[in-house]
């Protein structure tokens, strides 16, 4: 498929006709591939990513991070103040295998435990602001670091975003808030505007409108691939597909998750089995492989 082709154009002609998960994927991964090959620096790269939500997840950081340790790979992690703050030395466990914290606001809208009823997309730019700066000097003054970059929570719409002016202000260099569904680069990192760049979250490959989760996966009512072997053989064909056309894949994960079921450790042997085919970059260090690819080019 031409990546000529207008998203939303290809996304209806999917719909209209009902191609089956693993095709719409295919021809995603193919039109990605093409915009990459005239974009150095953006494909063949593969982040890994942890989103700390709950008590459980924050609990889970010192095993994670030693599994990763064993698999020699790098992560970033998106924390949120409040458990920051109930979970200090935790979190400094992260620090300090030298993965990368990004900020996941201070209490999560629409968690059930810390923030219920109420949704990130729908406070006003000022609350929105107020959450992004919360976690923001929760990490300064609780884990000396400040945070590169940002992730929404529940990623939300693309249309009507508040937060990357405050994202540009506080100096974040980088966002990982959309699905790659709903992105204009067929999931390609893009330049969001205010000097920030987005970095999409990749879509499951037999459920192309939702996002390739643990929580989709294994936790969720009705979870779709919690039979042994399914997800990790689901991220075994994504890191093929995005191998193939050159292009990208960005990973998101619960940290229980990995300590709960084998099957994620078994996922995440795939991806580091698979280093040769694409290189697992946090996204600070792909962003500055786009950045020098740029400057190369001007």
């Amino acid at each position: 498929m031409a990546a000529a082709c207008r998203r939303k154009g290809f996304l209806t002609t999917a719909i209209v006709y009902g191609l089956g998960g693993r095709f719409f994927t295919r021809e995603f991964y193919r039109a990605q591939g093409e915009i990459a090959a005239r974009n150095p620096g953006k494909g063949g790269c593969i982040s890994l990513s942890f989103d700390v939500d709950c008590p459980e997840d924050a609990e889970s950081l010192p095993e994670v991070c030693e599994f990763l340790e064993r698999l020699g790979l790098k992560a970033s992690f998106a924390v949120i103040g409040r458990l920051v703050e109930t979970y200090p030395d935790q979190h400094r466990v992260v620090l300090n295998a030298g993965h990368e914290i990004i900020n996941h606001t201070y209490s999560h809208p629409a968690n059930e435990l810390l923030h219920p009823h109420e949704h990130f997309d729908d406070l006003s730019a000022q609350d929105q602001k107020e959450q992004i700066l919360q976690c923001h000097r929760v990490c300064q003054d609780l884990l000396g670091v400040t945070p590169p970059g940002f992730r929404a929570p529940h990623f939300g719409n693309f249309e009507g975003r508040l937060f990357y002016e405050t994202l540009a202000g506080l100096g974040y260099r980088f966002s990982s808030s959309l699905t790659s569904a709903a992105s204009p680069a067929f999931g390609l990192p893009f330049s969001a505007g205010h000097g920030v760049w987005e970095f999409p979250v990749s879509c499951c490959p037999l459920h192309p409108f939702a996002v390739f989760d643990t929580w989709h996966s294994f936790r969720k009512q009705k979870a779709r691939h919690r039979q042994k072997g399914q997800f990790s053989g689901l991220v075994g064909e994504l890191i093929e597909l995005a191998s193939r056309y050159g292009g990208y894949l960005n990973l998101y994960l619960d940290p229980r998750d990995l300590v709960e079921f084998e099957e994620v450790k078994l996922a995440l042997k795939v991806l580091a089995s698979g280093r040769d085919k694409l290189r697992p970059l946090t996204y600070g260090s792909h962003l500055d492989m786009i950045e020098s690819c740029l400057k190369r080019w001007e």
